[in-house]
């Protein structure tokens, strides 16, 4: 379903897939919308009222995650098949697959400098592979039950997940070790994902609760409770001021996040607060 904001425009929606959609991503100019299924396919459909789409079958099992490159110009898949395949999306060409993990990839996406792919599977690890080489970088070994989503911040240099373990984690990828820990919720953490200005996490758990974690300070900022059961996804919009979050309610919420009025408010204060030191050291 791809929904408009604009009074009385009905939503698209697209009907090929004869499994549940697992995942959807969406291009960089909003024209094409890539979605993995149970059906074990990927369908890349246009963005109009038509819906037509081309249907890529590579897995031989639930496609449970699909992402793109920043620019747009790859298409990064994760399967039950525990395998991650990467494809250009310009004539949808296969190009090199990794045996990533023993058991489901359940999330794998690209880092913002398509160098490197972050990758967690149901077998309790987090992965980083190197896209020239296909190899592996380092495994993560922090969670202790499956992983469920995968993220990197946007200046590249961290990890966060988060799993059936119910933590959340942040992995720095330059010293190759965690240097956050949260404990996320009081069930499965089905989703993580940045604010466009990496300060902040959002996460969405079996739960039912959406939080905001403040990464600089190193704590929940919010707590809210939006669904009737497991919250399954959630998601910022690319300038931060929105984040949607989906449940197992069959309801989409859209979220006015306020993040960067509080950014502006900490700004302020702390021009404030330089003002005054500047005057004490005067006097």
């Amino acid at each position: 379903m791809v929904w408009n904001f604009k009074p009385m425009m009905r939503p698209f929606r697209f009907v090929g897939h004869k499994g549940a959609v697992h995942s959807v991503c969406v291009t960089p100019n909003g024209n094409q919308i890539v979605s993995g299924s149970a059906d074990q396919t990927i369908r890349i459909w246009s963005n109009s009222v038509e819906g037509f789409s081309q249907v890529i079958k590579s897995h031989s099992a639930p496609v449970k995650s699909v992402s793109l490159s920043d620019d747009g110009s790859l298409l990064l898949s994760g399967s039950d098949d525990k395998n991650i395949k990467v494809f250009q999306m310009l004539d949808r060409r296969f190009m090199f697959t990794i045996s990533a993990h023993t058991n489901w990839v359940n999330s794998a996406m690209f880092s913002p400098d398509t160098r490197l792919i972050a990758s967690g599977s149901e077998d309790t690890q987090v992965k980083l592979w190197d896209v020239t080489s296909k190899g592996l970088i380092h495994s993560f070994y922090d969670h202790n039950q499956g992983v469920r989503s995968v993220k990197f911040h946007p200046d590249g240099t961290c990890i966060a997940s988060g799993g059936a373990d119910k933590v959340i984690k942040i992995f720095d990828i330059r010293s190759q070790k965690p240097i956050q820990h949260y404990d996320g919720a009081n069930d499965v953490i089905n989703e993580v994902a940045f604010h466009p200005n990496g300060r902040y996490l959002l996460s969405s758990a079996a739960d039912s609760t959406v939080k905001i974690w403040d990464l600089r300070q190193g704590h929940i900022l919010y707590s809210l409770y939006g669904h009737e059961g497991s919250s399954t996804t959630c998601s910022f919009s690319p300038g931060g001021d929105f984040f949607t979050s989906s449940g197992a309610d069959a309801i989409v919420n859209v979220w006015k996040s306020n993040l960067n009025e509080l950014e502006t408010e900490i700004l302020d204060e702390t021009s404030g607060l330089q003002k005054m030191r500047a005057k004490g050291v005067a006097a």
